[in-house]
C-alpha cells in the first residue's frame, strides 16, 4: 500500500507542464491539466490543438472576405466618381439631358456590380465571422457571444445597428487586441452605419425627383457621401479582419507550441 501511493502521486501531473499542479482533467482524453493549460478550455493542449486543426481555414475565409470587400470598395469608388462627375455638370441645380442620361445608364450598370459584390461580401464575411468566434471559443476565450448569435445579430431589426459592432469588438478584445488599435472597429462601424443612412436618404431623394427636380443636387450629394462612407467602411473592415486574423494566429501558435 505504501509503495502504490507514491506511484499514483507521480502520475498526478500535467503531461504538458509537469512542474505545475493539476487543477482538473481534459474532458476529451482524461489527462490532467494545470492552470496554464486550463486557459485553453476544457481540453489539454494536445486535444485543443487537435480540435483546432480540424476546423476550416480561418485565413482562407478571411482572404475571400477581404477580396469581396475590395470589390465593394472599387464599385463604390466608381459610383462616387460618377456622382462627382454629374455634380460638376450641374448648372443652376439642373443637369444637361445628355449628361443625366449617361449618368443613368452607367449608374444602372454599377448598381448591378455593387449588388453582386455586396451579396458576395456579406456571405463570405458571415462565414468568416462564424468561424472566427468558433475558433476563439475553442481557444477557451470569451468573445461574448456564440458563433450562431454572431451571425444572427445582423438579421434582427434595430439590434443589427449596434450588436454586430459589440460582437467584433468583443472578439478582438478576447484575442488580446490592444485598446490603442481598437479604434479601427469603431471607425469601421461608424462609417458603415452612416453610409447606410445616407444611402437610404439618397434613395428617397431620387424617388422624389419627379415631384421636385431641384432635389437633384441634394440627391447627388447624398449619393456621393454614402458611396465615400461605404468605401471607407469596406476598407476599414478589411483592416479589422486582418487584425483579428493576426491575433488568432498568435493564439494558435501558442497552442501549437504547448502541444
Amino acid at each position: 500500500m505504501t509503495s502504490a501511493a507514491p506511484a499514483m502521486a507521480l502520475q498526478v501531473a500535467c503531461p504538458t507542464h509537469p512542474t505545475f499542479k493539476p487543477v482538473g482533467t481534459c474532458s476529451r482524453c482524461g489527462r490532467f491539466v494545470c492552470a496554464r493549460c486550463e486557459t485553453w478550455g476544457d481540453f489539454c493542449a494536445a486535444c485543443e490543438y487537435r480540435q483546432l486543426r480540424e476546423l476550416p481555414s480561418l485565413r482562407g475565409r478571411g482572404s475571400l472576405t477581404r477580396w469581396s470587400l475590395g470589390l465593394v470598395a472599387l464599385s463604390m469608388t466608381l459610383g462616387a466618381t460618377l456622382s462627382g462627375w454629374l455634380i460638376s455638370k450641374l448648372d443652376g441645380g439642373m443637369a444637361p439631358v445628355d449628361a443625366f442620361m449617361t449618368y443613368e445608364r452607367l449608374s444602372r450598370m454599377l448598381t448591378v456590380s455593387v449588388g453582386l459584390a455586396t451579396v458576395l461580401s456579406a456571405f463570405f464575411f458571415l462565414r468568416w465571422l462564424h468561424l472566427a468566434v468558433r475558433t476563439a471559443k475553442l481557444l477557451g476565450l470569451a468573445p461574448g457571444t456564440t458563433p450562431a448569435w454572431a451571425v444572427a445579430w445582423w438579421f434582427i431589426p434595430l439590434a443589427h445597428l449596434y450588436d454586430p459592432y459589440l460582437v467584433m469588438r468583443g472578439l478582438r478584445r478576447s484575442l488580446g487586441g490592444s485598446p490603442k488599435t481598437g479604434a479601427a472597429v469603431t471607425a469601421w462601424w461608424t462609417a458603415w452605419v452612416l453610409g447606410v443612412i445616407t444611402w437610404l436618404i439618397k434613395e428617397y431623394l431620387f424617388l422624389s425627383l419627379g415631384a421636385e427636380p431641384l432635389l437633384l443636387v441634394s440627391a447627388l450629394l447624398a449619393s456621393f457621401t454614402s458611396q465615400v462612407l461605404l468605401t471607407v467602411g469596406a476598407l476599414l473592415c478589411m483592416v479589422v479582419i486582418g487584425q483579428i486574423q493576426s491575433l488568432t494566429d498568435e493564439c494558435l501558435e501558442d497552442v501549437a507550441e504547448a502541444a
